[in-house]
């Protein structure tokens, strides 16, 4: 039977977990990077990014919906 002191029985080393610190913020920078890459670079079609196209159709949405605020008939 083993000695409880000797890591074997729940005890981690120390430099086991210690070579793994800080991995996930590399992860969630390496997936953020790409997540911006792909939203800035253009798209073939109209050669507009996913962004441009974004903040077009939001645009159109909101002029929409201040001549329906505007529109006194109603």
């Amino acid at each position: 039977m083993a000695a409880m002191g000797d890591g074997r029985h729940g005890r981690r080393r120390r430099g086991a977990r210690h070579g793994q610190r800080g991995g996930a913020l590399v992860e969630y920078a390496v997936v953020a990077g790409c997540l911006v890459l792909i939203l800035l670079v253009p798209v073939p079609p109209g050669d507009k990014s996913a962004i441009s196209e974004l903040l077009d159709k939001l645009r159109e949405a909101y002029t929409s919906f201040v001549y329906a605020l505007s529109a006194s008939w109603i």
